[in-house]
Order: C-alpha cells, then structure tokens, then sequence
C-alpha cells in the first residue's frame, strides 16, 4: 500500500465515531498476525473448488453429469445450516 493510500485510510479511520471497545477491537485486528501459510491453503482451496465447478460445467455441457437446480443448491444451502 502506498503512502498516500495509507494516509487516505487513517484519515478514514480517525473520521468513524469508535468507542473503546471498537478502538481496541481494531487495533487487535491491525496487529494480528499474518498467516501467510493459511492464506496460502485458501487460495489453493478456493483455485482447486473453481477448477472443480469448472470441470463439472464442461461435463454438463456434454451431457455426462446432470447439473443441480437452483432450488436443489439452495435446499443443500438451507440443510447445511449455511442459509
């Protein structure tokens, strides 16, 4: 991030109306470390999940898997307490 970039976003942050709570908060969350190994983990998983659909669209489209409905998407959503 460049210096003005990093200028423009304190001016941001000394412009919010944060209680102590909130200040603390953000100052755990600004110190926290980075875990450059997890970061790693999920763009691989997020890379390999895309390489999956993808796949899976390509074998849809020459009619070798079925491809689920919306509304079978968001029922498997719904049962997996993810909606």
């Amino acid at each position: 991030m460049t210096a003005v970039a990093m200028n423009n976003l304190w001016s941001y942050l000394q412009g919010l109306s944060l209680s102590q709570k909130d200040r603390k908060w953000l100052a755990g969350k600004l110190i926290e470390p980075v875990d450059d190994a997890k970061t790693a983990q999920q763009k691989a998983f997020v890379k390999e999940s895309l390489y999956r659909a993808l796949d899976e669209v390509e074998r849809a489209k020459r009619g070798e898997v079925k491809m689920m409905t919306e509304e079978e998407f968001l029922e498997g959503l719904k049962s997996d307490g993810l909606l």
